[in-house]
């Protein structure tokens, strides 16, 4: 360490500016290009930042990209084309690739009762269909396939294995008939209480008009008939039959009908509390089990 110290000290009384004065142009040029702090691996740094300015000639004029992209394609079409050292006759050689038999370990091979083998021997693809689908090999088939397979007690597939790949045809559903009812009859009707009126089905209708809709549901609230209105696909919405919030005690009340009622075993309402909401479930899975029980007897 100490030698490399000595060594050292001989150039710390250098005068720098002595040596510049003689050097060459030449060797200040070179000695400028290596002082040059340069990152050609920065992609952020712009292009003559990357790299030392080694163009020696003067710029011969703006770019002219036009220019420049027709001497490409003329220097392009000057160069001959490589030769191929084996003129390509589109004849095949060699030996075709046979995959191998590969013959089954003693002790992977299956050894069945004749009877078995020579069913599985005649059976038909829809058989063997079935078959994979109970052995729940049901990638070798369609959803559909496995499904009739296992939910039926008889060979129902009729295509065989090999029919994977093509969609299921399935048949089209016609649209519903347009709703006959007649709105001016409903109207009058529920305003008037009619007590044989009992269901209001709308569903459908897309020509009623806002304030014939508004109509019907103000005539609702004196109706003490009617047991189910229908507005599906139509142009009700919060400005015809505003929703309203019943309240904890509203809700409380519902829960408690439930749980004195074993005959409902469906009742659609959302409840907005835990407890409400825990006490009718409690109570339909009760009267679910109840029907259960009395369908057994």
């Amino acid at each position: 360490m100490s030698s490399y110290l000595k060594e050292l000290e001989k150039y710390r009384d250098i005068d720098e500016d002595e040596i510049l004065k003689t050097l060459s142009p030449e060797e200040l040029e070179q000695l400028d290009c290596e002082l040059q702090e340069m990152d050609p691996e920065n992609m952020l740094l712009p292009a003559g930042l990357r790299q030392r300015d080694q163009t020696k000639k003067s710029p011969t004029g703006p770019l002219d990209r036009q220019a420049l992209l027709q001497y490409l394609e003329q220097q392009a079409l000057e160069v001959k084309e490589r030769e191929d050292l084996v003129p390509f006759t589109g004849e095949k050689k060699g030996k075709p690739y046979i995959e191998p038999k590969r013959e089954i370990p003693a002790e992977e091979q299956i050894t069945l009762e004749p009877e078995l083998e020579q069913a599985l021997a005649n059976a038909t693809d829809a058989e063997m269909c079935d078959i994979a689908a109970i052995l729940g090999m049901y990638t070798l088939m369609s959803n559909k396939q496995y499904y009739d397979a296992i939910c039926s007690g008889e060979i129902c597939n009729t295509e065989g294995i090999s029919s994977v790949v093509q969609p299921d045809k399935y048949k089209p559903v016609p649209d519903e008939p347009p709703n006959p009812t007649n709105i001016e009859e409903i109207l009058k009707s529920v305003r008037n209480n009619d007590k044989e009126l009992e269901e209001v089905n709308l569903n459908n209708i897309q020509d009623i008009t806002v304030p014939m809709l508004t109509e019907l549901c103000e005539a609702m609230k004196t109706n003490t008939h009617v047991r189910s209105f229908s507005l599906v696909a139509t142009r009700s919405g919060d400005p015809i039959a505003h929703r309203q919030w019943p309240g904890d005690a509203v809700e409380m009340e519902m829960a408690t009908m439930l749980e004195q009622c074993p005959s409902i075993v469906r009742f659609g309402y959302h409840f907005t509390q835990q407890g409400p909401r825990a006490r009718a479930a409690q109570a339909m899975t009760r009267n679910n089990e109840l029907r259960r029980q009395q369908k057994k007897r």
